[in-house]
């Protein structure tokens, strides 16, 4: 099993299969850390979205899956400011 470092290097390179690796590791528990601060379906379903976007075309941008994550966090408990 590669780590998550692995798999951001990977992505770094455009290897779309370390982008599917790293999706199926943590859509399920980003989806129920979502319903946690919300329960517009279509703001979680933006913002999961809008995360593993971001992995994609910004893979050095966090050093980890949870810099994306929280930095999607605070958009979504502000529902005035829109999900990018």
């Amino acid at each position: 099993m590669q780590t998550d470092q692995e798999l951001l290097k990977q992505i770094e390179l455009k290897n779309s299969h370390a982008l599917e690796l790293l999706y199926d590791r943590y859509e399920t528990s980003l989806y129920l850390l979502l319903r946690r601060v919300t329960t517009d379906e279509a703001r979680i379903q933006r913002t999961l979205a809008h995360i593993f976007k971001a992995v994609w075309t910004e893979p050095r941008r966090h050093t980890s899956i949870h810099g994306y994550v929280l930095a999607a966090i605070k958009h979504v408990q502000h529902p005035t400011q829109p999900v990018h």
